[in-house]
């Protein structure tokens, strides 16, 4: 993907807002407001202000679970040159970036500018190069199980292959499904049995026996054998290579008004890469006359009387399927700032963003113009092998050999892998606001003051894509193009009225409030705010509180995208084994039988991908997050340099936007008590077969997320000669620990149902204890910093499922070491480390991307050297 994109508590990025300046930012992922925050300018970087919790009545709708606000200098003056390289102890992964910035005041001091020009690019990272994914792990079926006993049912094996498919093809006698999943025959088309078989290929065509591996019966995972190996496909990160250019400026016109300015340029370029094209289960049948065909399997074929059969094979000689994204980000800034009367000061800006992509997929198969070219024939005239159909011959079709691997010509592999096929990405935000800031009047402790402002925002999203994708006639999924845009005008404001200070047990005591109040096209109006409380009982302690409502509208892809091709995993809950599994289960055979499922049905397509429509809805409206936090804020006297924190939080989403889970709506229709049910209509089922034909899964405001948890964070600092009373610089000693402790993280899939949670705290992704230690030295010039990150064990099952479902059932706890020194000497500061000084790996069976596993360090160790150059 190559984006880097911000999620607070875990909840999506979609609601995290990221801001710059305290202003909006065009998102870089298409028909959504989510910030690459790559394309931040670093070398400007002040500081990065992060707030936790339902910020939307001050900050505006998607910042439910908290907003991140990357604030940039305005006030830098001379010339910096970075140069920084990281290099992984493993291939793959290392990093070469190069930054320069310079600036300057003008004017006598009454206006600066600054220029930032940063590039960096990174090397992509394979899964063969990383042991934990080569050494292949998988999850099997455990031979010693006997049922719900504590003996695992499944046990992480090595070496794993799946026994269905295989680089050089699979030719199956019996079929697979009768052999490995054990259904009767009838339950798939009949094309006939070899003799013998399962049979396979050498690279350069030898017929040989294929060899399943070892695996239980009914099993797909293998050990070994000749099945395929998922390794060579799988890509952790694309390469990537990127450019951003940044300015800014201000202008004091007098000592009450000055104009400011911003203009950045972004583009990145990411190349990823996939699974090749694949068929198995009759996605390739090929004739018995096919010129390919060895004379010994032809001979087979003849003796069975088939004139056809199915081919299994895994297509990576033949182009790895990937995609060419260059993403272009532009953003410009105008603004006045300046003092009223008195305490009143006033901003007024306007904030224009385009993001612009052009995707270009690579091996992207033509699917007609591939099956021309696998149906080989010998031409009679020539005696030469040629495609079958004359008119596929009269548009460059060349034949291809599937018998092996690496047999075929570029210039035959050409006629139906396309590599001009793609999309276009736009999207524009329009942003105009204006605010006024002041005190309104005097209280006992201070005064009353407030900000008031308005705010109009416009959001347009678009995206097509090439006709033959379009049209579905490409191995990816039919794609539908989308577009759409909304606006929204609001008014804000907030208040903070300091009530009372120096009593005692009553340092201070300052309340808060806040509301927006906003006006969507699509959804409509909208109310949000926020109360706060900030009591310092004495210096040294002080409490807070805040209870807020929060919004997030639905974005432009959730409202506008429509209903396009996906594909599901599921479990049919009408075949036979599944009707005990149900609540009752009496009313599922019944719902099943009136469906016209058969009493012995057992699905064949059971476990696989299930195709059907998924996309968005303009029926959705916005969702609402109630958030609640206390915090308690220590500074002992007694300690200078020591700050303790702690905050408390609660939040609960309502009317999340989602889409109902598959299997969800499999099993909602056969377990109502009546089929005239919303969900039956969503999955047609065949008449004749009682399989379901399709699935159809639109979003809804249909979920619920709850959330509650502790946040601390202690901070120390202290100079090392009072340690030991001398008057020596012995430097300084920064300690640090930041963690966070879930208490609770449930989803609902179904918010109607509130006794039926999905408990994911302590599942992977979300553990249950996480903190990160830092200890910095500074001594004059030099500088050295630790770093520990702590990761607690996480479940890598649901959490209520039963611990011996699998062996391991869940993750070790992981801690990560990281170590830096930095030394400065007149103009130059040099410095390096090591990240993960003792190369831990992710936990077994995990790749460390996607899903929960990417909160795992990826890289392995990892050695860094920078050098900055400041004048």
């Amino acid at each position: 993907m190559g984006l880097n994109l911000l999620d607070l508590r875990g909840m999506g990025y979609e609601r995290t807002l990221v801001l710059q300046d305290g202003r909006r930012h065009i998102g870089s992922s298409i028909g959504t407001s989510a910030v690459d925050v790559n394309t931040i300018p670093e070398d400007l970087l002040l500081r990065v202000d992060t707030v936790t919790g339902g910020q939307s009545a001050i900050y505006g709708a998607d910042a439910v679970t908290g907003v991140v606000n990357f604030i940039t200098r305005d006030d830098f003056e001379g010339l910096k040159v970075n140069l920084h390289h990281m290099q992984p102890e493993l291939n793959g992964g290392e990093a070469t970036e190069f930054s320069v910035t310079w600036g300057s005041n003008f004017a006598e001091g009454r206006g600066n500018v600054a220029v930032s020009f940063q590039h960096s690019q990174t090397a992509e990272v394979y899964g063969k190069d990383r042991p934990w994914i080569a050494a292949s792990p998988g999850y099997q079926v455990n031979p010693a199980d006997t049922g719900d006993d504590g003996i695992p049912d499944e046990i992480l094996v090595f070496n794993t292959t799946n026994n269905l498919l295989s680089e050089n093809g699979v030719i199956w006698g019996t079929h697979p499904l009768t052999t490995i999943y054990g259904y009767p025959s009838s339950y798939f088309p009949l094309l006939g049995s070899l003799a013998s078989g399962p049979y396979t290929f050498t690279n350069d065509g030898q017929l040989v026996a294929f060899n399943p591996g070892e695996h239980p019966p009914g099993e797909t995972t293998s050990v070994g054998g000749d099945g395929l190996n998922f390794i060579s496909s799988t890509q952790l990160y694309p390469e990537l290579d990127s450019q951003n250019y940044f300015a800014k400026a201000h202008y004091d016109l007098n000592e009450s008004t000055r104009l400011f300015v911003e203009a950045k340029y972004s583009v990145n370029n990411a190349e990823s890469y996939g699974q090749p094209s694949f068929d198995y289960f009759g996605d390739l049948v090929i004739s018995a006359d096919n010129a390919f065909v060895p004379a010994e399997l032809k001979q087979e074929l003849d003796d069975a009387g088939m004139t056809e059969f199915w081919y299994h094979r895994f297509h990576s000689d033949l182009g790895m399927r990937g995609d060419d994204a260059k993403r272009e980000v532009q953003r410009y800034v105008l603004g006045i700032e300046g003092d009223l009367i008195g305490s009143w000061s006033y901003e007024a800006y306007a904030v224009y963003g385009q993001y612009d992509a052009e995707v270009d997929y690579t091996n992207n198969r033509h699917n007609a113009r591939f099956f021309e070219a696998v149906d080989a024939v010998v031409d009679p005239g020539t005696g030469e092998i040629v495609c079958r159909s004359e008119t596929a011959r009269a548009n460059g079709c060349l034949p291809i050999n599937l018998f092996g691997y690496g047999l075929n010509s570029q210039e035959a592999i050409d006629y139906f892998m396309l590599q001009d096929t793609g999309s276009t990405e736009n999207m524009t935000q329009t942003v105009f606001s204006a605010s006024v800031t002041g005190d309104l009047f005097e209280l006992p402790a201070g005064a009353l003051s407030t900000a008031v402002g308005v705010e109009y925002r416009e959001e347009t999203s678009e995206v097509d894509y090439d006709q033959v994708i379009k049209d579905g006639e490409t191995f990816m999924n039919a794609l539908a193009p989308s577009s759409g845009e909304y606006d929204v005008s609001e008014v804000f404001f907030e208040v903070s009225a300091p009530l009372v200070e120096g009593l005692p047990g009553v340092d201070s005591l300052t309340l808060g409030a806040s509301a927006r109040f906003s006006d969507y096209s699509t959804i409509g109006a909208t109310t949000t705010w926020g109360t706060s409380i900030d009591w310092a009982i004495t210096e040294d302690v002080r409490i807070r509180a805040t209870s807020s409502e929060a919004v997030r509208a639905p974005n432009i892809d959730e409202l506008f995208s429509p209903l396009g091709q996906n594909y599901f995993s599921w479990e049919d809950p009408c075949s036979y084994d599944k009707i005990d599994e149900a609540p009752d289960p009496a009313q599922r055979a019944a719902r099943c039988a009136e469906l016209g499922v058969p009493a012995d049905f057992n699905s064949v397509k059971d476990a696989s991908s299930l195709s059907g429509l998924s996309g968005g809805n303009t029926e959705l409206k916005e969702e609402t997050a109630e958030t609640i936090t206390y915090g308690l804020a220590i500074t002992p006297r007694f300690a200078p340099g020591l700050v303790i924190t702690v905050d408390y939080w609660d939040m609960e989403i309502t009317d999340a936007i989602d889409g109902i889970p598959a299997q969800e709506i499999l099993e909602r229709c056969v377990d109502s008590a009546s089929i005239n049910n919303i969900y039956c209509p969503l999955v047609p089922r065949d008449p004749s077969t009682g399989e379901v034909i399709s699935l159809t899964s639109p979003l809804l405001n249909i979920a619920s997320l709850t959330a509650r948890g502790i946040d601390y964070q202690v901070d120390y600092s202290f100079e090392l000669s009072e340690l030991v009373s001398s008057e020596s610089d012995w430097g300084s000693l920064k300690f640090s620990l930041l963690g966070t402790e879930l208490l609770e993280r449930n989803d609902y899939p179904f918010q109607d149902n509130p006794d039926d949670p999905d408990e994911v705290r302590g599942e992977l992704g979300d553990p249950i204890r996480s903190y990160t230690t830092n200890v910095t030295y500074y001594r004059g010039d030099l500088q050295i910093n630790w770093r520990s990150r702590y990761i607690d064990d996480m479940l890598l099952i649901e959490t209520d499922q039963r611990r011996d479902l699998q062996d391991p059932y869940k993750t070790p706890s992981i801690r990560y070491h990281d170590l830096q020194g930095r030394y400065k000497f007149a103009d130059f500061e040099v410095y390096g480390g090591v990240n993960n000084i003792e190369d831990v790996e992710p936990p077994v069976g995990l790749s460390g991307t996607g899903g929960g596993s990417g909160i795992y360090n990826t890289l392995g160790r990892n050695f860094y050297l920078g050098i900055n150059y400041t004048l």
